[in-house]
């Protein structure tokens, strides 16, 4: 496996680009097989040991920076700056340092305790590692060896075995040689962090039925995510997944009549941010009155049509795209703008759709599915009243967005009222690309978005509780 840069679509030829090879089965038992020499270490180690870790991890990312942002623009084609060596690096460390904050103070780990039947009750490790999988749009701050769910699996004193994405696996050889030389000097057992780059999807289940595993993490594609699901059902392991969704926004009828071009403003910006590669991104915008979706479509239209093609991750990101936007043409769908792959590398024109509410009711899995890059559909609905039964028609989603003014309050009350069970995050007027790295996050929804409605992928210490078992000490002296 080589890395290869989007923008051109070639192989990587720097000095820093290294062929990365396949591990077998044996290589990834041998693996699962030293994790247990970490389970104890980091169960019981203090607090302040594993902080430290984090915390000198952090200061090594930072002197490093330049060179570690320089490796993932070229991998992933990612703007240099501020996106990677200001917006995304700053999250990786602080995510680090939350962490290590979590494992000094650890309060939240829910300590019961009933002295009349001498019970003792809290959150106790898993007893195994973690599989961090992470996926190609964030190459440092969702990384498996830097990212939210390492941090949330180190944070509960578990091993981690991450799994490095083919789209930057350079930059994760860089992040991981800062993280060894971090674990090693504050005297964590080698097992506690392990990584490896490439296997056999047959292997790769194999590796989640091993002892020595104890749960996965994976943010990734709904196809990726649902098979990892079923094998880690069957052998009764959780599975904290990050799938699928397509973020709706919903513009009530006032507020369409009244700015529908602000509206379209926010909204394609959004969509196209990153290259349309956010799994926040507001795919979908149910706008009601025909006239104000109209005005938003030609006003998101003129919007796309003057920005340049987006440089997407990989190639199959590109070819899942063209086959999304080829099922929405076969479906009749009306195409205002874009639709073609661009020379070079993987490039793809930014697209808009326009249907109307009987179009998208007929082929709702294709409008309701997400695509990754820079493509929007616009659904004009009759009224508010569609509005609400469109909502009350949705999977789960990460985040969905509500856009009225005080003419449209009733129907804001009842959009919120739906939404509060649909998404794991509803915001007022605001698109919901951004994320913020907060204990009052929720980054999580009902399935398709992720796994388990019950927790966040994003915000320390709840993020730890994924990883995390229940256990009482019934008459255990202390």
């Amino acid at each position: 496996m080589r890395a290869v840069n989007p923008a051109s679509g070639e192989a990587l030829g720097h000095s820093f680009d290294m062929k990365f090879a396949r591990s077998s089965r044996a290589d990834l038992d041998a693996m699962a097989d030293t994790a247990f020499d970490a389970i104890d270490f980091l169960a019981d180690a203090p607090g302040a040991q594993i902080a430290g870790f984090l915390e000198d991890y952090a200061v090594r990312l930072e002197g490093d920076r330049a060179g570690i942002a320089q490796i993932a623009h070229e991998e992933t084609a990612l703007p240099l700056a501020p996106r990677l060596s200001e917006v995304e690096f700053n999250r990786t460390t602080f995510q680090l340092r939350e962490a290590a904050r979590v494992l000094r103070d650890e309060s939240w780990r829910e300590i019961a305790r009933d002295e009349k039947n001498n019970l003792r009750s809290t959150l106790v490790p898993l007893g195994g590692a973690v599989v961090c999988i992470g996926p190609s749009n964030f190459p440092l701050a969702f990384n498996g060896v830097s990212g939210g769910d390492f941090c949330a699996a180190i944070a509960a004193r578990n091993p981690v075995i991450a799994k490095a994405h083919p789209g930057h696996p350079n930059t994760t050889a860089r992040l991981f040689a800062h993280a060894c030389a971090a674990r090693d000097a504050a005297g964590l057992p080698k097992a506690a962090l392990q990584l490896f780059y490439d296997c056999a999807p047959e292997d790769g289940e194999a590796l989640l039925a091993h002892a020595g595993v104890a749960a996965l993490a994976f943010t990734g594609s709904r196809a990726s995510g649902m098979r990892l699901k079923r094998v880690c059902d069957e052998l009764g392991k959780p599975a904290s997944l990050e799938m699928s969704s397509v973020n709706p926004v919903f513009v009530a009828s006032a507020a369409g009549e009244a700015r529908a071009e602000a509206i379209a403003d926010a909204w394609a910006a959004s969509v196209m941010l990153g290259g349309g590669q956010f799994c926040t991104k507001p795919g979908v915008i149910f706008v009601a009155g025909e006239k104000a979706a109209a005005r938003v479509a030609a006003r998101a239209a003129e919007l796309m049509r003057a920005a340049p093609p987006a440089v997407l991750l990989t190639e199959s990101v590109r070819t899942h795209l063209a086959r999304a936007v080829d099922a929405l043409r076969g479906a009749g769908e009306r195409v205002l703008c874009g639709g073609r792959e661009i020379s070079p590398g993987f490039r793809f024109e930014p697209t808009l759709f326009a249907v109307d509410a009987a179009h998208a009711r007929k082929f709702r899995s294709l409008v309701m599915s997400e695509a990754f890059g820079p493509l929007g559909i616009v659904v004009a609905v009759e009224s508010d009243g569609q509005l609400v039964d469109f909502a009350r028609g949705l999977d789960g989603q990460l985040a969905s967005t509500i856009v009225s003014d005080a003419a449209d309050a009733a129907t804001r009350a009842t959009l919120l009222g739906i939404l509060r069970f649909k998404a794991g995050r509803v915001l007022d007027e605001a698109m919901p690309t951004g994320v913020a790295v907060s204990p009052a996050m929720v980054h999580g929804g009902p399935m398709p978005a992720t796994g388990d409605a019950r927790f966040t992928a994003v915000g320390l210490p709840a993020a730890a509780k994924r990883f995390s078992k229940a256990l009482c000490l019934d008459r255990v002296r202390a």
